[in-house]
């Protein structure tokens, strides 16, 4: 009886919560698309983001808020990569205190932190191989991003969320494990500086996408003690085949209300196991991700769907092998770990 009642409850929240992530995200890519913007998918993981499971509504303000620092953060960026050539040392400098403070400033969101971490790296290295690119790069996402925040703004009036009960169990085991911030921080440093390097001096155009997940899985410290490095690989796997299946159904019927159907059934396959309680769930987000990105590529450029996904694979494969082995080996020499018997 009371098995019944918690499942009366529950699958209302849970119906609630998957159609506004999937009429968000698909809405945001329809949007982009029909106003040829360029790579509209990257509309669709911006609201994916924004609606994904956990997720709260962002008001009209953080919404502004979030498009002009990005806007500032990107002129950041460009403007880095202005000095690259000429003051090449300045600039790295500038990069390993933006490093070093994205690792210690913890009190600003993770997300935040990730999207300035990787606009600072990112723009100015695209400087250096194509100068023309960074600005178009900064000006496509700002219209993306601002496409996805007006959609979630909407989706969460048409399907507002629940009240969030937080687990103090889960709360108590985090402030369990303590750690040393200049520690961490120097860590991140030590691990991030030697691919920015590499990439800086050498300019590896090929390997643009390593460079990306470096600096993504480069932000959590702790990643050589969990499985996501497998899960990635299996998440980005199964996304990718999933984006070569879509992508030749389209090359059969490409309409656009074939694209928007085959859209909706693949969306709403990934939301309902993004919001269902199984351990797999964030496979599912990262699929979910991969999709669309897979499709983008496919889409403006004359690279095949196998090719893609096998480069991507290929780019995950060398970032998680390097990130893991490189904080494994200094994290054992600089463990920030703070231990109940050791003075803070």
């Amino acid at each position: 009886m009371l098995d019944k009642a918690e499942l009366n409850i529950k699958t209302p929240q849970q119906t609630r919560a998957i159609l506004r992530c999937l009429l968000g995200v698909v809405s945001a890519l329809l949007i982009a698309t029909l106003n040829n913007i360029l790579l509209p998918q990257i509309s669709a993981i911006f609201a994916l983001m924004l609606l994904d499971q956990g997720k709260t509504a962002i008001g009209i303000k953080k919404s502004l808020i979030a498009i002009i620092g990005l806007y500032f953060l990107g002129l950041f960026g460009l403007l880095l990569g202005g000095f690259v050539q000429d003051y090449a040392i300045v600039t790295i400098l500038i990069l390993g205190l933006v490093i070093f403070w994205s690792f210690k400033l913890i009190q600003i969101p993770e997300p935040v932190r990730l999207l300035f971490l990787m606009l600072t790296l990112l723009l100015p290295f695209l400087s250096l191989t194509a100068e023309p690119l960074g600005d178009l790069i900064l000006i496509d996402m700002i219209i993306n991003l601002a496409i996805a925040l007006g959609v979630a703004q909407l989706a969460f009036v048409f399907f507002p969320e629940n009240i969030n009960t937080h687990n103090p169990a889960q709360d108590k085991k985090d402030e369990d494990t303590k750690y040393n911030l200049n520690k961490v921080a120097i860590n991140g440093l030590l691990v991030l500086m030697p691919a920015v390097l590499y990439f800086y001096l050498f300019k590896p155009n090929a390997l643009v996408l390593t460079f990306v997940f470096i600096i993504v899985l480069g932000l959590d410290p702790m990643i050589y003690k969990s499985k996501k490095g497998f899960v990635l690989i299996l998440a980005n796997i199964f996304g990718g085949v999933c984006g070569i299946i879509a992508y030749n159904l389209l090359t059969i019927t490409p309409t656009l209300f074939f694209y928007t159907f085959l859209i909706f059934a693949i969306g709403l396959y990934f939301t309902y196991n993004i919001f269902s309680d199984k351990k797999t769930v964030p496979i599912y987000a990262i699929a979910f991700r991969t999709f669309f990105l897979v499709m983008g590529v496919i889409s403006t450029s004359d690279t095949s769907a196998g090719t893609t996904i096998v480069e991507r694979l290929f780019g995950i494969g060398l970032a998680v092998l390097y990130v893991v082995l490189a904080y494994k080996i200094i994290t054992y020499f600089n463990n920030p770990r703070i231990y109940k018997n050791e003075l803070v």
